[in-house]
């Protein structure tokens, strides 16, 4: 297999890199009390596949530090393994 030099794997990544840091911005102003949505899975799987096709491999799991995947785990979670979690909207319309 033919490795590049190190700036074109830099170069490959730097959608995913952006989006990375998008996804920790949105998700920290979410905690700060303002809803921005963040795009899921998409700049950790980037980084991964750019890392996986460098000669560092192991810098692929530098693409489950993107929030997108955890918070997409957590959400897949909620609705399909736990559906009896009833929210506040469920109960106003069955006391209607």
């Amino acid at each position: 297999m033919v490795y590049y030099d190190w700036w074109v794997y830099i170069i490959l990544a730097i959608p995913g890199i952006f989006v990375f840091v998008m996804n920790w911005c949105a998700y920290i102003c979410s905690l700060r009390g303002r809803f921005v949505s963040g795009v899921p899975i998409f700049g950790g799987l980037w980084i991964a596949v750019v890392c996986l096709i460098s000669p560092c491999k192991w810098l692929a799991l530098i693409g489950f530090a993107d929030t997108g995947v955890w918070l997409l785990i957590v959400a897949l979670i909620e609705d399909y393994i736990i559906p009896g979690k009833k929210t506040e909207n469920d109960s106003t319309e069955e006391d209607e």
